[in-house]
């Protein structure tokens, strides 16, 4: 039998439906600009937002992953000329108009050739490209043989710097005759500015260590919360509530100073270190010791006086019982932590100074130059800062439905 819908359930449903999908447009927009302009050519924040096959590179994220990028430029009023000579061989005269020492940056499509001194004319002689002297029955002075070394020639080119690069400008005669000019290209390896695989490494290692250590401090405490009668306890869960509405910028310089002090005498705990920036990250623990403190209060304590019965200490009644059941809420903590250590800025920015110690949060704003700003190269690394976070999410996402709604409701 089928079952009739009232209109107005049909139009909720679009309208819900309309609406998530708006939300995830929403959502995916900045993230797909984003991956745009890693891809763009240049470093600009504007442009196609999905980029065209012929204008895209992979230039940023291999300089994001630590590869050496190497770019050909133009060089001004430099050219290639193929000649006729009598000697059986083709030659390349390499001339400029503007910059006489050019010849130093004949690049990988010359590599073979034999260059010679500059002559007083800035004439550049580059012999030994092409020999037809041993070719069978062909000889230089035959028209067809030389169409056919300036079309392999022209080949050669492209095959070696990539068909269809736009750093390839080669213009053949209409009569394919010797005399065909190419664009001159000098070739520069451009380096890594900075070191994002190390500053990734730097976030993925300091916010696992925090999230496992706040992990380990906040069950323990919870547990005492939840479970334990002792004086103080209302005052300290309330005190700790309030001191976490206080932002930590609020801190920065007091931060600063204590961390100093503290490096005198524990060096690895001091400014500029991991450990110290750890230290600092755990004074957030108290919003995860409410949040699985509600957690705990959800169990049946019974489950506990039952092991007790049974000869269990307190400690194997938390480990064997209460651990096990609390996996989901577990979960939610790790990764809020792990998300808000991996993303978090001022005290990073603060506490580390040397490049190597930073974290990609922090080092991701070297690209923004107020004289230039790496939009490219900042959104390469922009990404590669996401992957951590979804690798977490994608690891814990059975828990995490069932941890972010437990605990909110007693009894």
């Amino acid at each position: 039998m089928a079952i009739v819908q009232p209109k107005s359930l049909i139009y909720r449903k679009a309208v819900a439906h309309i609406f998530i999908i708006a939300f995830l447009c929403l959502i995916m927009f900045p993230l797909l600009m984003i991956v745009a302009i890693s891809f763009r050519q240049g470093n600009f924040s504007v442009g196609d937002i999905i980029p065209k096959a012929s204008t895209s590179t992979l230039d940023h994220w291999r300089l994001a992953l630590g590869f050496d990028v190497v770019k050909l430029n133009k060089v001004s009023g430099a050219t290639v000329n193929v000649i006729n000579t009598d000697d059986g061989k083709v030659r390349f005269y390499v001339t400029s108009e503007e910059d006489p020492s050019f010849h130093n940056l004949v690049t990988e499509p010359f590599a073979l050739a034999d260059v010679q001194n500059l002559k007083d004319d800035n004439t550049l002689a580059v012999e030994g490209y092409a020999d037809t002297s041993d070719a069978e029955g062909v000889t230089y002075a035959d028209e067809s043989a030389t169409k056919e070394i300036c079309k392999n020639v022209a080949k050669k080119l492209v095959m070696s710097l990539g068909e269809g690069s736009d750093a390839v400008k080669y213009v053949i005669d209409q009569n394919d005759k010797a005399g065909t000019t190419y664009g001159v290209y000098k070739e520069s390896i451009i380096p890594p500015p900075f070191p994002v695989l190390l500053w990734l490494w730097n976030s993925i290692k300091v916010a696992f260590i925090t999230a496992f250590l706040i992990i380990c401090l906040s069950t323990t405490s919870a547990y005492a919360f939840a479970r334990m009668k002792f004086a103080g306890k209302t005052v300290l869960l309330n005190g700790m509530l309030i001191f976490q509405m206080f932002p930590a910028v609020l801190a920065l310089v007091a931060i600063y100073a204590l961390f100093d002090k503290i490096g005198d005498y524990i060096p690895w705990l001091g400014l500029n270190t991991h450990g110290g920036l750890i230290l600092s990250y755990m004074g957030g623990i108290a919003l995860h010791i409410w949040t699985i403190k509600g957690y705990f209060e959800t169990i049946d304590s019974s489950l506990e006086e039952a092991a007790a019965i049974d000869g269990a200490t307190p400690w194997q009644a938390f480990r064997l019982i209460l651990l096990p059941l609390s996996v989901p809420i577990l979960a939610v903590v790790f990764i809020l932590a792990f998300i808000g250590t991996i993303t978090e800025v001022p005290v990073a920015s603060v506490l580390l100074l040397d490049m190597n110690e930073l974290t990609l949060a922090v080092g991701s704003q070297q690209y923004l130059y107020p004289q230039n700003y790496l939009w490219g190269d900042f959104a390469a690394a922009a990404v590669l800062s996401g992957l951590p976070i979804t690798i977490v999410f994608l690891l814990a996402q059975r828990w995490l439905v069932g941890g972010l709604t437990a605990g909110g409701v007693k009894g």
